[in-house]
């Protein structure tokens, strides 16, 4: 199998794979070496990392040089989270892809902060552009509406979810969800499998199972993570003027 092949086949799995989010290629052979199946990046990790904010703010250029060096440290499948797509221009959009793909890029994650006439026009464009070169890519659709706060986000995001089918993604990433009863009904209202960001409520893989889930990611958590332990062990040298914990 190739790595989009083996990218899709874990997103149909009895129980769901955890997917490692990382910043820089040190960061993704981390992940690998310690069993993590599939790697994504994270598009706030990659920016904060480089002194950007996050939202599009890192010019493209510089985030595919990031995607390139990781991809090239790494076995497994490799997804990327292309917020908006960089650009509204489609052709621009086709393009951005098949630079990914040219790295050998499995998977993306695509949101609908514009909405979803913006949206659905972008996926159907790439879609489209997939099926004339004759190239595979997971397609991750990423929907805010709880995460925006829009009215009625579930029967917002139950649209959304058949939209987004219809126009052929391949998996559903709803962010913004704060409890377990809304995950099993959004799972048991699409057959597109279920993307969720592990939080504290949501900390077992056992309990996201339970609720439909297939695939779990942890977004930026995993960066901040390691570099609030990194300014834990700054603090400690400057507070008590020692290198122990450094060791």
């Amino acid at each position: 199998m190739n790595q989009y092949e083996i990218f899709h086949q874990l997103h149909h799995r009895p129980r769901p794979f955890v997917l490692a989010n990382v910043w820089n290629a040190k960061s993704a052979k981390i992940a690998e070496a310690n069993g993590f199946e599939a790697i994504g990046t994270s598009s706030g990790a990659i920016a904060e990392s480089l002194g950007y904010a996050d939202g599009e703010k890192i010019p493209f250029a510089e985030l595919l040089y990031m995607i390139q060096r990781i991809k090239t440290s790494i076995n497994i499948p490799l997804s990327v989270d292309m917020e908006r797509g960089y650009t509204n221009d489609l052709e621009q959009l086709n393009e951005n892809i098949q630079q990914l793909l040219d790295i050998g890029v499995a998977g993306i994650n695509i949101e609908d902060a514009q909405g979803e006439d913006i949206y659905l026009t972008k996926l159907y464009s790439i879609k489209d552009y997939l099926t004339r070169t004759n190239q595979q890519l997971f397609i991750n659709a990423r929907t805010d509406g709880f995460l925006q706060k829009l009215d009625s986000p579930l029967e917002l995001t139950l649209k959304r979810a058949r939209l987004y089918e219809d126009a052929g993604a391949d998996g559903l990433f709803v962010t913004g969800l704060q409890d377990t009863e809304t995950i099993k009904t959004i799972a048991s209202g699409t057959l597109l499998p279920i993307n969720v960001v592990s939080i504290p409520k949501f900390s077992s893989v056992g309990m996201l199972e339970e609720c439909g889930v297939k695939r779990i990611s942890m977004a930026v958590f995993f960066y901040k993570a390691a570099y609030n332990h990194l300014d834990s062990i700054a603090k400690t040298i400057t507070t008590e003027q020692s290198f122990l914990s450094l060791y």
